[in-house]
Order: C-alpha cells, then sequence, then structure tokens
C-alpha cells in the first residue's frame, strides 16, 4: 500500500518539474572591422572681404580674395598668399620670396615671415 502511493506521490511531483534546455545560438561568421580614421572638419574661409586681427605684436589687416586667396598688409607692403592646406587649420603661403605665412584656426591667428612668428594670438 505504501510503494502505490509513493509512485503516485512521484508521478506528481514529475509532472509539475519544468526541465529548461538551453540551445546553442547558430554561429554567425566574424567579419574584420576596419578601423575609422577621424576626419577633420575643415574650417571656413572668412570673407571674400576685409578683416582687421588685433595680435599679440601689432594690428593685421587682411583682405580675403577668395577662399583660396589673400592679401594682407604688413611691414609697411601687400603681400598675396595662396591656401595651401585647409585641415586641421588654414594655411596661407606666399608673398615675396614665399616669406610669408598666415595660419587661421577658426578663431585665432598666426602670421609668420621667415619662419619667424611676427603676430600671434590674432583675433577679429
Amino acid at each position: 500500500m505504501l510503494r502505490p502511493l509513493l509512485l503516485l506521490l512521484l508521478a506528481f511531483a514529475l509532472s509539475s518539474c519544468i526541465l529548461l534546455v538551453e540551445e546553442d545560438e547558430p554561429r554567425r561568421p566574424v567579419q574584420p572591422v576596419q578601423p575609422v580614421t577621424p576626419v577633420q572638419p575643415s574650417i571656413a574661409t572668412p570673407g571674400p572681404g576685409s578683416f582687421t586681427y588685433r595680435c599679440s605684436g601689432g594690428t593685421l589687416v587682411v583682405n580675403y580674395l577668395d577662399s583660396n586667396n589673400l592679401r594682407l598688409f604688413y611691414d609697411g607692403a601687400f603681400q598675396s598668399l595662396s591656401l595651401v592646406r585647409r585641415s586641421p587649420t588654414l594655411l596661407f603661403s606666399g608673398g615675396a620670396g614665399g616669406a610669408y605665412t598666415w595660419e587661421w584656426t577658426g578663431s585665432r591667428g598666426t602670421l609668420t615671415v621667415r619662419g619667424q612668428v611676427v603676430l600671434s594670438n590674432c583675433a577679429l
């Protein structure tokens, strides 16, 4: 009599059990990821027009003729410079003997003559 009761109890206990089985997800092939090189946004050329910059070392007037060319007045003479680089800063070069460079970050500029910084921290 005890045996049928145990079998009945075992049958009742097993019917209320839930068996969880994990299934492996199908493996997806791994594809190599190409590293992304960050792109520096180019800085817009001011102008066209004439702009007066207040600098450490003096004042500089720059006349932007178009997006690639400018004329600046420094040390008693006009110098014509052309754009040579647009990113990460605008860099214009030229003038007498290619001695002048004007570099503009978008908020500050620097004038270099024959490799020497003559005006720095220039701002509108």
